[in-house]
């Protein structure tokens, strides 16, 4: 009774990590040896033998049984999980590519003969075929700073899976190896200078991985990808690249990568990699080919197949935050840098998620900073760093969300507040009034149109008044693809095409309309891409609608007959100057 009791709470010692599998060696060996003479017919003076044999060979008595394969290996895995109270597992069921075989160097896997299988915070499951070699342990704990839940595998089923992955560390090799890098004929990766990275027990293998992200996302920067997608599938992981607005399947790999990929990102990004329930999000630096600091931003997603990761490039060096850059005409710059210098009042930004509302934002924060305002923003999360403002990112686990910051700023001397977004009736309320106390506070809203943002912010419970008196100026936008000025050609149009664009007989003679080729410069035809904008000065008379109360059609046709331009014209005019495409004005406008 004793040693059952013993033995139940040697088992739960083991689940709880806590288990030295010594203690537990003079308690199985008499079982496990009374076993071999009984069920393998193996007389005491055999097995006295083969236990003096493995001491002068300074192996265990279990690993000498294993090498000596004088008993089925299947069986003898068996026996020894049940008499030191251990898991036994069939690794044909255990998935290869979910195995954290990164936290181990693959020379203790060959050298030891074991596997991690799993890791739950600091627990670590780890695979053996000799559960009383106690060195293999030892080493393991030291090298991951883990605690080890141990389990038996049968020696065969081990051999071949630490052989599988040896191969598919030498294909990873060549798959790093293989990846091209090379945009138009300048820059290719012999002429990129990867920094050091500090490794720590690192095998080669990993080091391929680490040298393979890297210059995955060196390629990304080179292309002008604004995202990078890596998304997990039944046999495989899909790469894919944002470039000007559009998705580009880049590179496929077999499905052994993937997890060993994603951990990496999730390292880079101070991530929990044993995490994979939930989403995360995080935040990594890297150096572009040139030595400059580039920011990523990387969110994760659990799906049915794995976690699926994106990455956000934020490539400051690349945003030239210059208002003439952003593509207004002369007009709607005019509207913009009148409502800019106002000492007071709302300025909105709309338009859906993609279309450019925080480089418009941060053009304008960047024309407006001088040594004598003060400038704050708030954001869920800050996209662009940006000196001489001060940049507050939203923490909602502690409290500290957009109306709480947006209070904390009328306390700390404002001149400008810049709000990431009017997501609810507090904030827009605490903005408004900021806005009417003589601050000028910039933010977006994600409406189609900029009449609608006014109708948005009655909806949102703010008082018809209060809209008219702080909002000066809504700003809606898009982003639209430029062509490529080294491949685009001249484009045909039939006569009803051009009617319909309104195009009349006098102009449509003049007028070279162009379309898209693709060359080694561009992708697809295009190259960068610019915006449409339909700038919204609240004038008096549009004041007096939303008075009244009137609908967004109401107050938008009063906007339109004093002038103002609407997204489809904003973008008639660039297809008009050769600068996009038909089908581009048609993919981003619905008029």
């Amino acid at each position: 009774m004793r040693q059952y009791i013993f033995r139940r709470i040697c088992v739960i010692l083991n689940k709880l990590g806590m288990m030295d599998l010594s203690v537990m060696e003079k308690l199985a060996i008499n079982n496990f040896l009374r076993h071999l003479r009984i069920d393998c017919g193996l007389k005491k003076e055999v097995i006295v033998e083969m236990i003096n044999y493995a001491k002068q060979k300074k192996l265990s008595f279990i690993t000498y049984l294993i090498h000596a394969k004088k008993i089925d290996s299947n069986y003898l895995a068996q026996l020894l999980a049940k008499e030191f109270l251990l898991t036994f597992i069939d690794l044909d069921t255990v998935d290869p590519s979910q195995l954290p075989i990164h936290l181990i160097n693959e020379n203790l896997l060959q050298q030891y003969q074991i596997l991690p299988l799993w890791q739950d915070n600091e627990k670590l499951g780890l695979a053996m075929v000799d559960p009383s070699h106690q060195v293999a342990i030892d080493d393991v704990r030291f090298s991951t700073g883990l605690i080890l839940e141990y389990i038996v595998v049968e020696a065969k089923q081990l051999t071949l899976m630490l052989g599988k992955l040896r191969n598919q560390s030498t294909i990873l090799n060549q798959t790093s190896c293989k990846l091209d890098l090379s945009v138009g004929s300048k820059s290719r990766t012999e002429d990129v200078n990867i920094p050091p990275i500090p490794l720590n027990n690192t095998t080669e293998d990993e080091v391929a991985i680490i040298n393979y992200v890297y210059q995955l996302l060196l390629y990304a920067i080179a292309r002008n990808a604004s995202d990078v997608h890596l998304e997990p599938y039944q046999e495989h992981l899909e790469i894919r690249f944002r470039i000007d607005g559009l998705l580009y399947v880049m590179v496929v790999l077999p499905k052994y990568l993937i997890q060993r990929i994603i951990t990496r990102l999730k390292i880079m990004s101070q991530l929990d990699i044993a995490e994979r329930r939930v989403p995360q999000d995080g935040r990594f630096r890297i150096q572009d080919a040139k030595g400059r600091d580039v920011d990523c931003r990387l969110s994760t997603c659990p799906t049915i197949y794995g976690e699926k990761l994106v990455i956000r490039i934020l490539d400051s060096n690349k945003m030239l935050l210059e208002i003439d850059k952003l593509g207004m005409n002369e007009v709607q710059k005019y509207e913009f840098l009148q409502a800019l210098n106002s000492p007071h009042g709302m300025i909105l930004v709309t338009g859906p998620t993609g279309s450019g509302k925080t480089i418009t934002l941060y053009t304008a924060l960047n024309f407006l900073k001088k040594s004598t305002v003060n400038i704050s923003s708030v954001e869920n999360p800050v996209e662009i760093i940006l000196p001489g403002i001060n940049q507050v990112n939203v923490n909602s686990a502690v409290g500290l969300n957009f109306s709480c910051v947006l209070r904390a700023f009328l306390r700390q001397d404002p001149d400008i507040i810049m709000v990431g977004e009017m997501r609810d009736q507090e904030t827009a309320e605490i903005g408004i009034k900021a806005a009417q106390t003589g601050h000028l506070v910039l933010s977006t809203l994600h409406t189609n149109s900029a009449a609608e943002s006014l109708i948005r912010l009655a909806n949102m419970g703010i008082p018809t008044y209060n809209i008219a008196a702080s909002v000066h100026l809504i700003v809606a936008q898009r982003l639209v693809r430029r062509l490529c000025i080294d491949c685009k050609v001249e484009d045909k149009l039939p006569e009803k095409v051009l009617y319909k664009l309104g195009l009349i007989d006098d102009e449509k003679n003049k007028i070279k309309i162009f379309s898209s080729r693709g060359c080694s410069k561009c992708t697809d035809g295009y190259r960068g891409r610019t915006g449409i904008f339909e700038i919204l000065t609240l004038t008096d008379e549009i004041r007096k609608l939303i008075l009244q109360e009137n609908s967004a059609l109401e107050i938008s046709l009063l906007a339109r007959k004093t002038g103002m331009q609407t997204l489809y014209l904003s973008a008639l005019s660039k297809l008009k100057q050769g600068e996009i495409s038909l089908l581009e004005m048609k993919r981003v406008t619905k008029d």
